[in-house]
């Protein structure tokens, strides 16, 4: 078998491997493969071996070259009894300096590091501060202010239990932790590996321990063992600095601080010491969550911290000191001794929980009990279909154990569900639009605003017998997120969401790849091989590409020859011979007005009967590198109907997008317009000659039709209205470059009160003559539109 080597004439670029072919089988059995057992019963069928040239003959083999001959880029685990209640516990985890050594020294992730906070304006006389990423909050200008000269190193750390069985009970406890110099793009992409576990917790729940009330403070004070050994490793490098290496070479003076920690509502209590129902960052009563303007105070954590050393030095005030500090009494918390930390302010906002998983569901049961499901669903089977919008074609009433993504997808619709429906008995339906708790990331004062406007009219759920309180630890959490964000910066920073990701491949896979007795020992030991694997596929490619990502494009159309006939009865673009002849007119004489174009455009002769048709645009991102990457991130399709594999009939899609009408920016509606995209179709390069001569011409192009301008948007939903535009009773249609469509745009019928019972998601565009435009499909879209 031939082996690839490198440039240099050295070893072998696949090493220790053999070969591409040893090197991939490898690669496969450890990342996408189903078991030892199973790999090494592959293995054994005589002849599979040697007809692949593999150096490994079972999965010990290969583990064993994994074990010996690839370096490990972070550390091992390790476990550790921890003695509670007169009962051992393991814990397994990895030393956490070593951790964060491991993401500042990673070569790959060098590019990203910010080593100093930085203030970022959106104006030039620098009066609107902008925060993103937690070098632009408070927080790092405070600590620095406290360690000059130092460089910080963020901790940011998130635990939380996951089930990893369907049956039996079986859990996992997990913590994670990351660094906050690297930006919130790299910490979200599960590919680029910012997220370290660093331990299992035990997930015991003592039940040997009969008294429910010591069982509960045991279990607390087993957590904050575990995770204080965790953390031990922080305490003195926070105070004096270490000299840590960057990926880029350079020797700098670091102090790891833990500045956030992230969880859900009951990992918060957990770990704070606070009881269900209060709030882990203030002291405001348990029976005034729901208020708007009731004052409140942050939790003193120098009170807090001298009660609990009562501990060793009172224990008959000990309890005392904690009931009148209003903490529960722990035996040292892990962030007790831990500099530069207070964890009643490193608590932060979690998106998923709070809001998706808390105040939307309450907000969704509401909706659905003022309006009715019936009406609900009707207009959920009813909207247009958008690349960013999952449809719910048997409504939302019907779904059960709803989870957070599920959540999230209703939020980008659900205010256009309800605009203009009725309430009972008259109540103004204006109220409860203005109650929707639209969370903005680019502006605090929408935030604040948003959050006053569910206070002021939150009294329609009253009104209509839906609650009788608001006192949700949940609601009350929003009045913490203008500070929070303006310490550590945007929510989308620390969202359970993304650990939460991370269970399936650390957790779930790793427990289904053991034998399930001893399961922790398995799972730590296959997931460094694991990450062995991964760590190696990298250097290969680099290797091999010199870190050069493929880019991918369509090189072919959907149809190669559509003919003008089809194009009007399949495709609907009825005018599309006169609306290219306009085109052909105003690129080759743009000095013309337009009654002059129009003139001209009559005497234009089309030399072709037929185009090449592509059914599906696809926006990817543009890397660092310039390169496009493989993820589609939006899509527009125009395609007629047609018959899939079981001759069922497919509705046509022609979706609508967001066209720039040549002076349109990043932000704002201004030079931009809505159109239905019915056609993207390219001329060949005889066509082009013959219309356009040396004049250049975009290969791609687009018959749309257009939509009524940008005007106002409403007063209480804050969404622009628009409608078809229409010409002697026809639709305005034009032929647009490609190019300049911006991105989908997904629109929402103005239903009136009742939604028509013979509009479908196939032909509502065509039925309905008003739409509304919805800005809440994703960020780009909000802060495209709004």
């Amino acid at each position: 078998m031939t082996r690839t080597h490198s440039q240099d004439g050295g070893s072998c670029v696949w090493a220790p491997f053999t070969s591409h072919i040893d090197y991939e089988v490898a690669r496969w059995a450890k990342l996408r493969g189903q078991g030892s057992t199973a790999f090494s019963d592959l293995l054994n069928i005589e002849g599979v071996c040697e007809q692949l040239g593999l150096s490994y003959r079972n999965s010990r083999e290969l583990n064993n070259i994994i074990d010996s001959k690839i370096p490990a880029c972070r550390p091992r685990f390790k476990r550790q009894e921890i003695l509670v209640a007169g009962k051992a516990f393991d814990v397994y985890f990895r030393d956490i300096l070593q951790c964060v050594k491991a993401l500042y020294r990673d070569p790959e992730l060098a590019p990203y590091l910010v080593f100093a906070p930085e203030r970022h304006y959106s104006d030039e006389d620098q009066t609107q501060r902008l925060y993103h990423d937690m070098y632009t909050g408070n927080w790092w200008w405070h600590t620095q202010n406290d360690k000059p000269g130092a460089t910080i190193i963020p901790i940011l750390l998130s635990s939380d239990k996951t089930q990893v069985t369907m049956f039996r009970n079986k859990a996992a406890y997990l913590i994670y932790m990351t660094i906050g110099n690297l930006p919130k793009e790299i910490h979200r992409q599960p590919s680029r590996n910012a997220q370290i576990l660093v331990g299992y917790l035990p997930t015991t729940k003592l039940e040997h321990i009969t008294n429910k009330a010591a069982r509960r403070r045991c279990l607390a004070n087993l957590f904050h063992a575990c995770v204080r050994h965790i953390v031990e490793p922080l305490v003195e490098p926070g105070k004096d600095g270490i000299p840590i290496a960057s990926g880029d070479g350079v020797l700098r003076r670091g102090h790891p601080l833990l500045a956030c920690y992230i969880g859900d509502y009951p990992e918060q209590l957990l770990v704070t010491g606070m009881k269900t129902g209060e709030c882990p960052k203030c002291d405001i009563p348990s029976t005034e969550l729901g208020s708007k303007d009731l004052p409140f105070e942050m939790h003193d954590l120098h009170q807090i911290l001298d009660a609990l050393a009562l501990v060793d030095e009172d224990p008959s005030q000990f309890a005392k000191a904690c009931h009148d500090a209003g903490v529960k009494p722990l035996y040292h918390p892990f962030w007790q001794e831990l500099p530069h930390c207070n964890i009643y302010n490193a608590i932060t906002p979690d998106v998923l929980h709070q809001i998706y998983q808390g105040l939307i569901k309450h907000l969704i049961s509401w909706i659905k009990t003022a309006y009715g499901e019936a009406e609900i669903d009707a207009r959920c089977k009813r909207l247009p279909p958008n690349h960013n919008i999952r449809l719910f074609m048997k409504g939302i009433s019907v779904l059960s154990r709803v989870s957070g993504t599920e959540h999230q997808q209703i939020c980008r619709f659900l205010l256009g569900l309800i605009i203009d429906i009725r309430l009972p008995d008259g109540a103004s339906p204006a109220r409860l639009i203005r109650a929707y708790p639209c969370h903005s990331d680019l502006t605090l004062e929408l935030l604040s605003g948003a959050l006053n406007r569910f206070h002021d009219n939150k009294s329609i759920f009253v009104d209509l017998g839906i609650r009788s309180s608001f006192n949700l630890p949940k609601l009350h959490s929003f009045q913490h997120y203008v500070s929070m964000i303006r310490m550590f910066r945007t929510t989308d920073n620390y969202n359970t969401e993304y650990t939460e990701r991370l269970h399936i491949d650390l957790a779930k896979d790793a427990y289904h790849a053991t034998n399930h007795k001893d399961e922790y020992m398995q799972m730590t030991l296959w997931l460094e091989r694991r990450e062995k694997m991964l760590w190696h596929a990298k250097f290969i490619q680099w290797r091999l590409h010199n870190g050069a990502a493929p880019a991918h494009l369509t090189k072919h159309p959907s149809v190669k020859r559509v003919t003008l006939a089809s194009l009007a009865d399949q495709y609907g673009a009825l005018h599309f011979q006169a609306a290219m002849a306009r085109f052909v007119v105003q690129l080759m004489q743009p000095g013309l007005t337009a009654r002059q174009s129009e003139e001209a455009a009559c005497h234009v002769n089309l030399p072709f009967q037929s185009v090449a048709v592509f059914h599906k645009v696809r926006y990817s991102i543009v890397g660092d590198d310039g390169l496009l990457n493989n993820v589609t991130i939006d899509a527009i399709h125009a395609r007629p109907a047609r018959r899939d594999c079981h001759n069922r009939r497919v509705p046509a899609r022609f979706d609508t997008a967001l066209v720039n009408l040549g002076n349109g920016g990043k932000m704002g509606v201004e030079g931009y317009r809505v159109a239905q995209v019915r056609v993207v179709f390219s001329l060949s390069a005889n066509v082009k000659r013959a219309l356009f001569g040396n004049v250049s011409v975009p290969d791609h192009l687009a018959y749309v039709e257009w939509f009524t301008p940008f005007t106002t948007p409403d007063i209480n939903h804050g969404m622009y209205k628009v409608s078809r535009a229409l010409y002697d009773g026809e639709r305005q249609s034009s032929i647009i470059p490609i190019r300049n469509i911006r991105r989908s745009v997904h629109l929402i019928p103005k239903f009136g009160a009742v939604a028509p019972r013979d509009w479908t998601t196939s032909n509502v565009l065509d039925q309905c003559s008003t739409f509304f435009i919805n800005v809440f499909t994703d960020r780009d879209a909000y802060v495209t539109i709004l």
